[in-house]
């Protein structure tokens, strides 16, 4: 029987030192009129769902389809307007269609007007690292495989590897088990 093979599409974002806001070239489409604007996005992991500034919502024309509450760290605010739209993320490769929150602003420069919340992230394996105080972002769709680094301390094997084992494999920890029955499950 031939291994079904899984379409994994990644991207990733380097910077010079430690960053403390991880933002990557996405664009946002509107679904009804299919128009799209070019904008940056930050990753936000606090963020249970994702956010569109005003200002790129009325450059889009987006219709509302609905209204909502949010809580944030100013407190609750209600009557937010609820729009669909399409996030395109690593050159037309990855893109999910959802609904967004308005927000005011997003970065005091305005090069920032979308907000990638963990609807987004959750969707895939995201990891970020800061070796040699360079900080990396990586995201990869769909999750392919779990990523512990404290089973990878202990078992002194590598943290993540390159390929999947099968699932008849021996597992990457050093269980001794096969993968379908340790990591694989």
């Amino acid at each position: 029987m031939e291994k079904e093979k899984i379409k994994v599409n990644a991207l990733t974002r380097s910077y010079a030192n430690i960053s403390r806001v991880i933002t990557t070239p996405i664009a946002i489409l509107n679904t009804a009129t299919k128009d799209s604007i070019e904008t940056l996005g930050i990753w936000d992991t606090g963020a249970t769902g994702s956010a569109i500034t005003k200002t790129l919502s009325e450059k889009l024309k987006l219709v509302p389809i609905g209204q909502t509450k949010v809580m944030g760290v100013h407190g609750i605010k209600e009557g937010i307007n609820i729009y669909a739209v399409t996030i395109v993320l690593n050159n037309q490769n990855v893109s999910f269609t959802l609904p967004v929150t308005e927000c005011e602003k997003l970065s005091d420069d305005n090069s920032c007007d979308f907000l990638i919340g963990m609807d987004v992230i959750s969707k895939g394996d995201f990891a970020i690292t800061n070796q040699n105080s360079k900080t990396t972002m990586s995201f990869r769709v769909p999750s392919i495989q779990r990523i512990d680094f404290v089973s990878g301390m202990k078992n002194h094997t590598p943290f993540v590897s390159d390929k999947l084992p099968n699932r008849n494999d021996a597992c990457h920890c050093g269980s001794g088990k096969k993968y379908k029955h340790c990591h694989g499950k």
